[in-house]
């Protein structure tokens, strides 16, 4: 191991015959931890970040894991969350308040990243600055500079990090990948992400949550995390995902999900364009980002490209579905509207001489969001302890991928352009 990929975690004695390997383990151990438990910190434990919390008190003892630390700015948040896990483990974890001082916490090993979607890669390059391993929610980031600034900082630190989007995790979804990688639907030429629900002012919380939050409980302005100053709003502290200066709503909740989908099917890492339309059609209330929108993107792999087209509404759900088109056939995935139809490859459709014959039904196995999210925890928590980044469902790069889309297409609705990126220079401009 060079002397470059050693972080916080590692241990080279520096005192005679003090050789502290574990048998069976191809890690170095904590000079901190000379049991070996690998202490991790949470930052955020919202709705979302309680959900993460739950899976990890549930599986983090079977790989030596133990949730030391919380932090949160609102009390009401810290204090739930703190009670859940002396509750579940026994002890009293360590309280904080601010980023900074979980950060600073050198008993910790690695840091669950929760926070609202604005926080997200900041906090992501201040924990690999620390030699933290991370678990960082999805998006990414929804900014480019720090989308490039998290991803360097993860590159240089050598830490192991897993982004929350959990479809890499379903065993379904990972059989069809294979099977479209060796060629079974040939030329890929169209992904189709029709994700719509019927879903009344979805994120515009009641007037009693709104109540909850006092300015007085938490820390306004950092919060804030360098977005524009303002007064106090709970509608923003509570319902962030509808104000476009800290989310762009349907597509950092729910595209994040679909495109990095699409991007484990047809083994691309972004894309060369994107373009959007959308609006406030139905459920107007405080919100400021979309209930309707559609994103076309456009693909280069090898000598040829293909479309991606992501659609959402939450005013009518008929006719969902998740589908790749090929050369030679289909993949048809989850249905929303139609969670028990199968899982299957055909060549309807096409009539080019190789196509597939017959359907191949995707054996069922348990694709239950939960357990898929409580996979792809433990399938970081293994890579942490065996120190071996290779296996992770979603590292880093696969992050800064539908980052990379997302951000696109969050440009490409409110400029009303085509935005492309160009991989190079790592900068998105229209075009």
């Amino acid at each position: 191991m060079s002397q470059s990929s050693i972080h916080r975690r590692s241990f080279l004695s520096r005192s005679a015959g003090a050789g502290l390997a574990l048998a069976g383990f191809p890690g170095i151990l904590s000079a901190r931890n000379v049991n070996n438990n690998i202490n991790v910190g949470i930052v955020g434990p919202g709705g979302r970040g309680t959900g993460l919390l739950k899976r990890f008190l549930e599986s983090g003892g079977q790989y030596g894991a133990r949730l030391t630390a919380v932090c949160d700015l609102w009390n009401y948040r810290r204090d739930r969350a703190a009670a859940l896990v002396e509750e579940k483990e026994g002890r009293a974890p360590r309280i904080y308040r601010h980023h900074e001082e979980i950060l600073a916490d050198k008993e910790l090993d690695a840091l669950i990243i929760a926070t609202p979607d604005h926080a997200h890669a900041q906090i992501l390059k201040l924990a690999a600055d620390a030699g933290m391993d991370a678990y960082c929610e999805k998006p990414m980031s929804n900014v480019l500079s720090e989308a490039n600034e998290a991803l360097d900082a993860v590159r240089k630190a050598g830490v192991i990090v897993q982004i929350g989007t959990q479809r890499r995790a379903n065993p379904r979804y990972r059989k069809a990948t294979r099977m479209i990688a060796d060629g079974l639907i040939g030329d890929v030429v169209k992904v189709d992400l029709h994700w719509s629900f019927y879903s009344p002012y979805r994120w515009a919380r009641k007037k009693k949550d709104l109540l909850m939050a006092r300015e007085s409980d938490l820390d306004w302005h950092t919060w804030l995390m360098g977005r524009p100053q303002r007064p106090f709003d709970p509608r923003i502290f509570r319902s962030f995902r509808l104000f476009k200066d800290f989310s762009s709503g349907i597509i950092d909740q729910w595209m994040s999900h679909g495109i990095d989908l699409a991007h484990m099917l047809t083994g691309v890492s972004y894309p060369v364009s994107a373009v959007s339309h959308g609006g406030i059609y139905k459920w107007k209330d405080y919100r400021e980002n979309p209930d309707t929108q559609e994103v076309t993107l456009e693909y280069q792999k090898g000598d040829g490209k293909f479309l991606a087209v992501y659609s959402t509404n939450w005013i009518n759900g008929y006719g969902n579905g998740t589908r790749v088109h090929g050369t030679l056939g289909s993949f048809e995935g989850e249905s929303f509207s139609n969670p028990d139809s199968d899982w299957q490859f055909s060549g309807q459709g096409v009539n080019s001489e190789g196509k597939i014959q017959d359907s191949i039904v995707v054996p069922r196995k348990s694709e239950d969001m939960d357990e898929m999210g409580m996979v792809h925890m433990t399938n970081w928590l293994d890579a942490v302890r065996r120190r071996d980044p290779k296996g992770l469902f979603c590292p880093v790069e696969a992050g800064y991928g539908h980052s990379i889309a997302c951000i696109m297409a969050t440009d490409a609705y409110w400029s009303g352009k085509r935005m492309v990126f160009d991989p190079k220079t790592r900068v998105i401009q229209a075009g």
